[in-house]
């Protein structure tokens, strides 16, 4: 595709100078017809002067996973092998689901250079997707015309949870600085019954600790440290029914993307799983809404989390009831020995919520059970409408009845032994993981 640029509309302007200068209709419509002819061949010229395509190589360079509801980074490379200095224009087509910012750009590249366009996508959406052949303009030597094509370099890309979190964690983690995300150090001395190491006893240590033979034998009061148990298991439990489609957003704080309930859980059981995973602990996987869509059996070590990975990048919630029975029966049959079980989910009105707690209360006779709910900030909100008009008093009672039936169920909860988390969308994953590490140091399992 040809393209005039303004210096050829401005060229073919002047040629209405000599059809005014013609004196007669018939000499300057001929005049105009020349005119307008040879501002075309010389449109024409100027963009064959361009290199050939084939010259021209594009190329689209980024991770092969891209991280749900974070900037990623994208390259857009153009690779002259021409002899040629190119001016050139270009948007990338980047897919529907997914916020470009500084997609499009323009510049020259040098004869025998590389050129590129670096801009951040952000993806609203897990799954697979596809990038199309980004829109190139190349201009003419003369700058009368700009040739148009759309190379081909589309490729598929795949969206998984935010993979960029666990990445900061380990980076954290490294640095000693796992207080800046709100998580408390990883490591701690508890009351666990893996022997760690002796020291010398302190008055701040308690009298149970004194191991007797080694103090014998070093004439001084030793004490015993334990570390946290190893080798324990984690089963992550996803409703992914109707309720979990729900977009929520996160506490108080500016959302860059809705996402809904069941995205922020699956991008929590992915660092929780990095979490465990580092300390010794197998983690599996459970999904289901009516019924069981999704099982992998506890393991262990880095190919356990990254077979987790791809089990959950395009987890979709159902637009159905969840089947509590199915889906927690399911997994107490398949795990007899005692976990920890985090199981995410919504809560609705208490009647609805009936066999939730059911069924959690029976899984929690063998596994220590942990609900995780999220807080919706618009239903708090409502909650605390005003009172000066008719349609907010129903709005705050409708409101409020809701959150009186949410905090009924998880009391209900905890009364028969089952740990409930309860926090915004922001907080999931920090308090999360902090619930999951006090577990661990004193011995819950």
């Amino acid at each position: 595709m040809v393209i005039p640029t303004p210096r050829l509309l401005l060229l073919a302007l002047f040629g209405i100078i000599p059809v005014v200068l013609s004196g007669s209709y018939v000499v300057g419509l001929a005049v105009a017809i020349a005119w307008g002819a040879l501002c075309a061949v010389l449109a024409l010229v100027d963009v064959s002067l361009l290199p050939s395509n084939a010259l021209l190589h594009w190329e689209r360079d980024h991770e092969p996973k891209l991280s749900l509801a974070t900037w990623n980074r994208i390259e857009l490379r153009l690779r002259n092998r021409s002899n040629r200095a190119l001016t050139l224009r270009v948007r990338d087509a980047v897919p529907d689901t997914m916020r470009p910012a500084g997609d499009s750009g323009q510049g020259v590249c040098l004869p025998g250079a590389t050129w590129s366009l670096i801009y951040q996508v952000l993806p609203a959406r897990r799954g697979d997707y596809r990038f199309g052949p980004p829109a190139v303009r190349y201009l003419g030597p003369l700058g009368l015309a700009w040739r148009q094509r759309a190379p081909r370099s589309d490729g598929e890309v795949k969206v998984y949870p935010n993979l960029m979190a666990v990445r900061s964690y380990e980076s954290l983690l490294r640095r000693g600085r796992l207080e800046e995300i709100g998580l408390h150090a990883s490591r701690r001395w508890g009351p666990g019954t893996e022997f760690e190491r002796l020291r010398e006893y302190t008055h701040d240590d308690e009298f149970r600790r004194i191991n007797w033979p080694a103090t014998a034998r070093h004439h001084k009061p030793i004490a015993v440290d334990y570390q946290v148990e190893r080798s324990q298991s984690v089963l992550l439990v996803l409703d992914a029914g109707r309720l979990m489609s729900a977009a929520i957003l996160p506490g108080s704080e500016v959302p860059e993307v809705a996402l809904s309930r069941l995205d922020y859980a699956v991008n929590a059981s992915l660092l929780l799983a990095f979490v465990a995973q580092l300390a010794g602990d197998r983690v599996g996987l459970l999904s289901f809404a009516d019924r069981v869509t999704r099982y992998l059996p506890p393991r262990a070590g880095r190919s356990g989390f990254l077979a987790l990975t791809d089990a959950l990048y395009n987890l979709a919630a159902e637009s159905i009831e969840s089947d509590f029975a199915s889906g927690l029966g399911y997994l107490a049959a398949r795990n007899p020995r005692r976990s920890l079980a985090v199981v995410f989910t919504d809560l609705a009105e208490s009647e609805a919520m009936a066999p939730l707690v059911s069924h959690v209360v029976h899984l929690a006779r063998r596994h220590l059970v942990l609900v995780v709910t999220l807080r919706d900030p618009a239903l708090q909100r409502l909650a605390l409408l005003p009172t000066d008009r008719s349609e907010h008093v129903y709005e705050r009672a409708v409101a409020r009845r809701t959150l009186d039936d949410r905090q009924q169920t998880l009391l209900t909860l905890r009364r028969q032994g089952v740990l409930t988390l309860d926090v915004s969308a922001n907080a999931l994953s920090a308090s999360l993981i902090n619930r999951y590490l006090e577990i661990k140091a004193r011995g819950g399992l």
